[in-house]
């Protein structure tokens, strides 16, 4: 304190000793208190202010350590320095000039009115030593409140009401009568100097107490504010916790209470102090002005942004709240705030998070709350926790119930409005203390402020270096910031004026908007794509929508209308994503309105796949983020970029598969995951449905589709119809493309096709129950090292026989010169496992299947598989190799998918991972619709690889089973078809099976007759060129001669077997009258034309250019026998006996298949392709002749009757 401040005290105390009546008052000397200031004072006090100061910062009860006398003396003393107007006209040699500014509180007829008007004021009051004179009488006044002016008028009713004290008469026969005149005598000593109990009494029913009262108590906390030893209370409670934490702090200006609360939290802090500190900041909420700190620092930031507007400067009663959301307001304008202004709204901020107890309607609104679930609020871990513990369970929806009211939760959303939590990690104690570490680590070089950091934080919660406390203080923060769209406060400044113009939201940032839940669905649509007349940035939104991709309780829309349903179904899937993942599992079982949540959340993840939480963790698809050699590199740069759409999903589901991808058996369970999810509704493939959409409203309105499925089964069928019957596509090209790519993922997995899946379900349990899962290639890489760590940790665990298994299977994928002699199916009937553990269990049911075990045959029924074979392009492969044994209505569905692969080869996936390679090397710029026939030319090239080679002569004989099958034959022979094999032709086209080579048969027949067409001839010949070559290519011989094979033909290769089968029909050792029969046909279909028959036509081709060149096509092998009958010695001798054969066998066809009597004809009706239709005509004959027959019968015998009559 100045040196002339302290000239004036002291003058002001040595002249008020007459105002009680006994001259000069020396306290220090007077015989009631001398013994009493000497004991407790010291020599330190020597002046009457030292004395008064050292009393009464001793402690609060004075009367506990000074006699009654001297109680009496001091008690009269201060009333009288209080009211006296001495002291006044004292004050006007250090206050004079404040005295001028302010005339209304220039000495008047009532005392005391001076030196309380200027106390009031203390704050506008610039002169230093006006200024310490003021406070250090104010030490005085607030020492009992009946020195304070207006106090005992304005606050009697609630003093009493509170038992706060009373105001005690001065003499012991007036007690309780609440005199407080100047005339009253001393009061009895019991009650002298406690009155400071008073104000703060008051204080903490400041929300309770009436108008007048209230804005007395406020008065006073501002006038407090300045100086923590004004607050009597609270200076005595928090002495020893001053000197303990801010000892070296210099006291004024409200730093020693800055510093206080500061450590109100910590685990030194005395109870009697933070509750005085609570007391404090409970006034604060209620009038801004009662702290210092924000008051000097924001004052101008306050009057620029009219943030007291409708409030008089009278007014003690602006709360803290609206300074602070008027301040954030206008920094969201973009509004300069000075950093001091900004400092001190970081710390109010961050101490109402501390104390839920500032916020009086959080406490009111969620009592029961804190009772039940909190404690009683009295959570004891540190600041903030109880806070915390009503966020928790206010995010819980378990069980379908509601654990935290609606009342409550807005309470709680209010407090994160006014502390603005979403915007810097620091307002929040316990979010602060959680991630400390976190941040330290992973956004150590992000700024402060504007919700970077919580940013930063979002993006690493699926990271090693998140903690599962920082994760879950984090979670429940933002649950409440995802409910106010302007709690982001870089969302708020990119969408505000779209979402104030197209989604009805408030401009204002600081007024409460009902709707604001909806506002960020709304944004979504209007910026992603965006919608016309949008100026919004469509990244804001969709970064805000992929950092809480993985939560459902931070998409307010969803968890709102989906509550029962998450109970419901979802009760055991509450992990991140899982809940998501679940609603969208059984979108099918959820009602309307969850339902369309859902379903517009899953269309806007298949625009933008960073919405799908695991296709962008990289501990999931790590090959998606290693550089630019991985997969999709380009597309996840783009999206890092911002490009959000639907490219990299694609991409994804492209090369799932590939080698790249092997090893990424997570990353490939999330995509088949999405393929599953898409199957649902085609919506959920934009591309797809962008394409189709006008498509599937003119072609698939009859019958409307329920799923995609449904429309790729629609759409499908129409391209397939157009194929078969030669017309043009009703389905447009672009949709035909994206048609493609649905066909071949279809195609990939089984899973994809609910028609074949259902259709084919017992008979896949029945023959294709243990096709392993997978090719072998990246789960083998990924299972290597996941067995060599539960080698180490759960083999211990295993039976013995388990362990052999498994280490069978660790060497069987471990690279080695010797494989193993351990055959799966020599396996005996497995023991049961010796550990009820349901890893290991897992593991090894894993492992079984990876490598093509049985496992659910193998693993003992009570133990049942975690796992089941997961359905994959190699179930219908299998399905196709039972093709005969699996039941009708499976092979129907069956054939489809075959027309389908073969009509484009491309979308044959078996196909094209077996011969990716050969494609590239021989067929790289041919049309996917010719992929086939391409390698078909391509096969018996000496570098075609054998794989491949098998897959191709696989499909090329299913081609021979129908000419459906075959669309090249098929678009050439059509009108041959129908022309020389209607009946057939007919039964095709309303067959939805095979009809087992019975077409193509009845056009080879047709070869000699030569009534063909060109184009069609040509293809029959090479038909008959390719059987003659490979049996197999032949069904119907395959069929017939089944048996005389296994006999007569058993060690023959494939080229071999009809040359076989010939020299057996020419020796009569075929046993089968049908094959003998099917034999003659293809020896005069192969004497119709020479190239038709590849054994001969290779000994004899030199003697045929020689010969023959320039004959007509057909006429060849007619040639060659015309030159052995005139000239056999120019004919290669090779080709003499070949020919001399061929012309025996010919003679045995002919006699074969010429009619000379009725059995001949049976034989023939009966082998015929077209026996149903040749029956079907006898019959008609027959019943023709029959009524003819009978008609005219009754005319002849009605004739004869005419005539004999």
């Amino acid at each position: 304190m100045g040196g002339w401040a302290w000239v004036w005290v002291w003058a002001c105390v040595a002249g008020l000793g007459a105002g009680v009546g006994l001259g000069v008052v020396k306290l220090a000397e007077e015989e009631d208190c001398k013994e009493d200031i000497r004991t407790i004072c010291k020599d330190e006090a020597r002046s009457n202010f030292a004395v008064l100061e050292c009393l009464q910062n001793e402690r609060r009860d004075l009367q506990d350590v000074v006699s009654n006398k001297c109680n009496h003396l001091l008690w009269n003393y201060k009333m009288n320095l209080t009211r006296s107007g001495r002291i006044e006209e004292l004050a006007k040699g250090v206050c004079e000039e404040e005295l001028k500014e302010n005339e209304d509180c220039r000495p008047g007829t009532e005392p005391g009115h001076t030196i309380s008007c200027m106390t009031e004021k203390l704050n506008e009051i610039k002169n230093e030593r006006c200024r310490q004179y003021l406070l250090r009488l104010a030490a005085i006044v607030f020492s009992d409140y009946r020195y304070v002016k207006n106090m005992v008028d304005n606050c009697q009713e609630e003093i009493q009401k509170f038992k706060c004290g009373r105001v005690e008469g001065t003499g012991a026969n007036r007690r309780g009568q609440g005199s407080t005149g100047e005339d009253d005598e001393a009061p009895p000593p019991r009650y002298v100097h406690s009155q400071g109990a008073t104000i703060e009494c008051l204080s903490v029913h400041a929300n309770q107490l009436g108008e007048a009262c209230h804005k007395q108590i406020l008065r006073l906390a501002e006038l407090q504010s300045d100086d923590f030893h004004l607050d009597r209370p609270l200076f005595f409670s928090c002495r020893d916790d001053r000197e303990k934490f801010c000892g070296k702090v210099r006291s004024g200006e409200g730093r020693v209470y800055k510093c206080l609360i500061k450590h109100k939290t910590d685990r030194g802090m005395s109870k009697e102090c933070a509750e005085q500190l609570s007391r404090r900041q409970k006034l604060t909420v209620q009038d801004y002005r009662a702290n210092r700190g924000i008051v000097r620092a924001c004052r101008s930031a306050i009057q620029e942004n009219s943030c007291r507007k409708g409030s008089s400067n009278d007014v003690h009663d602006v709360k803290l709240s609206k300074i602070l959301l008027c301040l954030e307001n206008a920094l969201r304008k973009g509004a300069s705030i000075d950093g001091s202004c900004r400092d001190e709204m970081l710390a109010h901020r961050r101490q109402l998070m501390e104390d839920y107890k500032l916020s009086p309607d959080l406490m009111v609104a969620c009592q029961k709350e804190l009772d039940q679930l909190c404690h009683g609020g009295m959570v004891s871990e540190g600041g903030g926790r109880t806070l915390h513990c009503l966020m928790k369970h206010a995010r819980s929806h378990k069980m379908g119930r509601k654990r935290v009211t609606d009342e409550c939760k807005r309470e709680l959303e209010k407090v994160v409005k006014e502390t603005d939590a979403g915007e810097d990690w620091r307002v929040d104690p316990v979010l602060h203390e959680a991630c400390h570490g976190v941040v330290d680590s992973s956004c150590k070089d992000v700024m402060g402020g504007n919700a970077r950091v919580m940013r930063c934080l979002m993006r690493h919660l699926e990271t090693p270096e998140m903690t599962s406390e920082c994760e879950r203080a984090l979670l429940e923060i933002q649950y409440f910031v995802s409910r106010d769209w302007k709690l982001d406060p870089q969302l708020h400044k990119a969408c505000v004026d779209d979402a104030t113009r197209l989604c009805h939201a408030k401009k204002d940032w600081a007024e409460n908007s009902v709707d604001g839940v909806q506002v960020l669905p709304c944004s979504l649509q209007i910026c992603v794509p965006p919608h016309r007349g949008a100026q919004c940035a469509g990244q804001e939104v969709q970064r805000v929508m992929h950092e809480r991709a993985a939560y459902v309780d931070l998409h307010p829309d969803i968890e709102m209308a989906c509550m029962e349903h998450l109970a419901q179904l979802c009760s055991q899937n509450t992990g991140p994503k899982e809940e998501m993942t679940c609603l969208q599992d059984n979108l099918e079982k959820l009602g309307r309105e969850c339902k369309e949540v859902v379903s517009n959340y899953t269309e806007a993840e298949a625009k933008d796949v960073r919405l799908n939480a695991d296709v962008m963790t990289p501990l999931l698809c790590p090959c998606c983020w290693g550089g630019e050699s991985c997969v999709c590199a380009q597309r996840v740069a783009q999206h890092r970029g911002g490009e959000g759409d639907s490219t990299l999903m694609d991409c994804l589901i492209r090369h799932k598969n590939s080698e790249a991808m092997q090893g990424q058996l997570k990353c490939r369970i999330v995509i088949e995951h999405f393929q599953l999810l898409s199957m649902k509704d085609y919506i959920f493939s934009p591309k797809f449905r962008e394409a189709c959409q006008a498509d599937v409203a003119s072609l698939c309105s009859r019958n409307k589709p329920r799923n995609k499925a449904d429309v790729i089964e629609c759409l499908s069928g129409h391209v397939r119809n157009a194929v078969l019957r030669d017309i043009t596509h009703k389905v447009s090209r672009p949709c035909r493309q994206q048609l493609r790519q649905q066909l071949l993922q279809r195609h990939e997995d089984i899973r994809l096709d609910p028609v074949l899946q259902n259709g084919c379900s017992r008979d896949i349990a029945k023959f294709c129950k243990g096709v392993a899962f997978g090719k072998g290639g990246g789960e083998s890489c990924v299972c290597v090292c996941v067995c060599r760590c539960v080698y180490l940790v759960f083999l211990p665990s295993l039976h013995p026989f388990y362990s052999s298994i498994f280490l069978h299977a660790l060497s069987s994928i471990t690279p080695s010169p010797h494989p193993s002699p351990f055959t799966p199916h020599s396996l005996t009937p497995l023991p049961p496992l010796t550990t009820p553990s349901p890893v290991s269990h897992h593991f090894l049911n894993s492992l079984l299947l990876y490598h093509n075990y049985t496992a659910p045959s193998l693993i003992p029924p009570h133990h049942p598989s975690p796992l089941t074979p997961h359905p994959h392009p190699q179930v219908l492969e299998c399905l196709r190799t039972h093709k005969a044994n699996i039941s009708i209505q499976c092979h129907r569905r069956l054939f489809v998918r075959e027309q389908e692969e073969l009509q484009d080869p491309g979308t044959d996936v078996v196909l094209m991972a077996a011969c990716r390679q050969m494609v590239d090397r021989y067929c790289h710029d041919v049309n996917s619709e010719k992929l086939l026939q391409c390698l078909k030319s391509n096969k018996d090239a000496l570098n075609f690889e054998s794989g491949c080679r098998t897959v191709v002569m696989r499909r090329l004989v299913e081609q021979t089973t129908d000419t459906r099958l075959n669309p090249d034959l098929l678009r050439a022979c059509r009108h041959d078809m129908a022309k020389f094999c209607s009946g057939l032709f007919e039964r095709a086209n309303a067959s939805s099976v095979e009809l087992n080579g019975l077409l193509t048969e009845c056009l080879k027949e047709q070869l000699p007759t030569r009534k063909l067409s060109t184009s069609c001839r040509s293809r029959v010949v090479s038909l008959a060129r390719t059987a003659a070559l490979n049996y197999r290519m032949d069904p119907i011989l395959v069929e017939r001669c089944r048996a005389d094979m296994n006999i007569l033909c058993q060690d023959e290769a494939d080229n071999h077997m009809e040359e076989c089968l010939k020299l057996a029909f020419q020796q009569q050792k075929l046993r089968s009258e049908m094959c003998r029969l099917h034999l003659a046909h293809i020896i005069e279909t192969q004497r119709a034309d020479l190239s038709a028959d590849p054994f001969l036509n290779q000994v004899c081709g030199v003697d045929d250019n020689k010969f023959c060149t320039g004959m007509e096509s057909g006429t060849h092998f007619s040639c060659l026998l015309d030159v052995l009958e005139r000239n056999p010695q120019g004919l290669n001798t090779e080709c003499r006996e070949a020919l001399r054969k061929r012309q025996e066998m010919y003679s045995a066809a002919i006699k074969m298949t010429n009619i000379g009597s009725m059995s001949d004809l049976v034989r023939h009706v009966n082998a015929s392709t077209e026996r149903t239709y040749l029956l079907m005509v006898l019959f008609v004959l027959v019943g023709a002749i029959f009524i003819g027959g009978l008609f005219c019968g009754r005319v002849t015998k009605r004739t004869k009757f005419l005539k004999d009559r």
